[in-house]
């Protein structure tokens, strides 16, 4: 029997560009599978406050360790649309049609316009998860590591009140 190494390099330069593409929306698409599925698990065993406890504390390390390592990755600097970089290309944030930022040179807003999350807990006679304390962490994160002297000046997500075309959102902001 033959032994073969992993090199997941060696089989990413063997690739297309669309089949790269395609691979890391699958990577994305298994992030929100693990994450989901650990929420409804820690949900079913200890309860929505519980699991939002624990949602917090995820999203409060987790986006500070990608921020930091896109940051070193891309040589990105201390700016707003730096902040944006990270998160559009961040596994865990929402891309596409379900999210925009809007941008000026001192301001920078983020929305999310549906959440599929939130949808399939609702479909399932659930509550809404809280999950404005990790949204919240996970902005404070980002900033932190790109700008200290961004400001986080709002969030809204749930269980704040929200229209079903507009589940949440942050502005940031930066001072010159």
């Amino acid at each position: 029997m033959e032994k073969i190494v992993p090199d997941r390099k060696s089989h990413l330069m063997k690739m297309s560009r669309e089949e790269i593409i395609d691979y890391i929306g699958v990577l994305s698409r298994n992030f929100w599978t693990v994450q989901n599925n650990w929420m409804a698990n820690v949900t079913m065993k200890y309860g929505s406050e519980e699991a939002a406890v624990f949602d917090e504390l995820l999203w409060a390390k987790w986006p500070a360790v990608e921020a930091y390592r896109f940051k070193k990755l891309f040589n990105l600097g201390d700016t707003l649309a730096d902040v944006a970089t990270v998160m559009t290309l961040s596994l865990g944030a929402e891309e596409g049609p379900t999210a925009a930022y809007f941008m000026s040179d001192d301001r920078i807003e983020f929305r999310v316009y549906d959440c599929p999350m939130q949808r399939q807990r609702l479909s399932h006679g659930w509550p809404e998860l809280n999950c404005k304390p990790a949204f919240t962490a996970m902005w404070k994160a980002v900033a932190g590591v790109i700008n200290p002297d961004i400001k986080i000046e709002s969030v809204y997500a749930p269980l704040d009140p929200h229209p079903d075309d507009n589940w949440c959102g942050a502005a940031l902001t930066l001072k010159k």
